[in-house]
């Protein structure tokens, strides 16, 4: 799903046909409005990967000097899951600020990352679970934040967490069961 696709589908559910047009008629760089609904799916994308539905990525690398820089990395890692080598074997390593500490050879790294900024004509980094109708809530929520139209807001950011609690990505809320004395 592309994003000028959710982000007119989001006004679609605030009833603005004027961005409707505007999205469909759009040659260029978006502005105005436009720009303001590019941002708020970027922020709802971000929101979801960071907090709901972590994106995964399997990378292999030769080790140099027992390290393994971020900048190496195709996206922005956010955590390290696992660090195997060529047979699948797990390989201990230590996550520093700027770089993976690993031994040698060539491995493969398994890490959670952050979706780089969209453009319109660009792919989202969701399917399946997270649709696009879950998204342009989260869109709509955040557009209307931005505007100041705080009840529309509310309840957009209620249809967007009763749609992410139907997707089964909200965690469980923790909990210690009470003690009970005999």
């Amino acid at each position: 799903m592309l994003v000028k696709e959710i982000a007119a589908l989001a006004a679609a559910n605030m009833g603005r046909d004027d961005l409707i047009a505007a999205i469909r008629s759009l040659a260029g760089e978006p502005t105005g409005e436009l720009d303001s609904l590019l941002r708020c799916y970027n922020l709802v994308e971000n929101e979801i990967a960071l907090d709901y539905f972590p994106l995964r990525k399997e990378e292999a690398f030769a080790v140099a000097e027992g390290k393994i820089a971020y900048t190496q990395f195709s996206f922005a890692p956010v955590d390290v899951k696992r660090v195997t080598d060529a047979d699948g074997t797990p390989v201990p390593f230590d996550v520093y600020p700027e770089y993976v500490a690993v031994a040698g050879g060539t491995v493969s790294v398994t890490y959670t990352y952050v979706p780089p900024e969209k453009k319109w004509e660009e792919e989202s980094e969701f399917s399946g679970k997270i649709s696009a109708r879950l998204m342009s809530f989260g869109v709509a929520c955040e557009f209307c934040l931005s505007r100041g139209m705080f009840p529309q807001a509310a309840m957009w950011e209620k249809k967007y967490r009763d749609a992410l609690r139907a997707a089964n990505v909200v965690r469980r809320k923790l909990s210690v069961r009470s003690r009970r004395w005999v």
